[in-house]
């Protein structure tokens, strides 16, 4: 177990190093740089008054933060809620006491009947054992995680995964798909590449897309990794989901504001509270 342990470990820093552009610590086998000789007479007192060559001061790398918990100190409070419990669910399946196969898959039966209330969290947060896979989900999830939750806010961004894991519990169950985690990062992607649709983004061997065309190429990657069609339908759940929401929380308001600002003031009535996440 402490090798699968080592290796998430080792899945989540390089994932978090990746999409937070950090320049990985400089290995410990390499020779410190050496000190510069004291000096003497006046010069050493003036630097004594001052407080002393900054140069000179030698640091304790054991004092140092983690490079995991650095990285997940920068993430956005709702991102790193969620990475967390990403990491958290992957940990307890490898420890072998749950199959995660019965224990995190959704089940509605067991749901609404037995109140087994975690079941759309833990599918929506279980990526599978530490892989290629579950890494490059991971991080897409925080790429893209971190630019929506910049730009909409926390609260919005936390409102937005709520409403997409019930939607993908709902949708999931009734279809039979046991684990929503990768439908839930599409969504993610989805409702970013909504920000802005027509902007280039850099694709895989240096192809650019439009921001809109990216969830439909990671999908059509997916299809050709996994060697399958059925591999696209998770994603096409995630797709769905998050154009429902960004329907009903971005066009609806406008297409009932354009309507109400051309029609005539007196023949005007409010019908209700708009739908929307922020």
């Amino acid at each position: 177990m402490a090798p699968r342990l080592a290796s998430l470990a080792a899945l989540l820093g390089a994932c978090l190093l990746l999409a937070a552009g950090a320049r990985p610590s400089a290995p410990r086998g390499v020779a410190p740089r050496p000190r510069r000789p004291a000096r003497g007479g006046a010069s050493a007192r003036a630097l004594a008054v001052r407080g002393g060559d900054t140069e000179d001061i030698e640091y304790d790398e054991d004092d140092e933060p983690g490079a995991v918990a650095s990285l997940l100190a920068s993430l956005p409070p709702t991102l790193r809620v969620h990475v967390v419990s990403v990491v958290a669910v992957t940990a307890v399946a490898l420890t072998g006491v749950l199959d995660p196969n019965a224990a995190f898959s959704l089940d509605t039966y067991g749901t609404v009947a037995r109140l087994q209330l975690w079941r759309p969290l833990t599918s929506a947060c279980f990526l599978g054992e530490p892989s290629m896979g579950s890494a490059t989900s991971l991080y897409l999830l925080v790429k893209y995680g971190k630019e929506l939750e910049a730009a909409v806010g926390s609260e919005p961004f936390a409102k937005f995964l709520v409403l997409q894991t019930a939607l993908l519990a709902f949708a999931g169950g009734a279809t039979g798909v046991p684990f929503t985690a990768n439908a839930l990062i599409t969504a993610v992607i989805y409702a970013c590449s909504r920000l802005e649709p027509f902007g280039n983004v850099q694709f895989q061997f240096g192809i650019t897309l439009k921001y809109w065309m990216l969830p439909f190429g990671l999908m059509v990657v997916e299809m050709l990794q996994q060697q399958s069609v059925a591999a696209v339908f998770p994603h096409v759940l995630g797709i769905l989901c998050a154009h429902f929401h960004h329907f009903f929380a971005v066009v609806w308001p406008r297409l009932t504001a354009d309507a109400e600002s051309a029609a005539p003031k007196a023949k005007t009535a409010k019908v209700g509270r708009k739908l929307g996440s922020g």
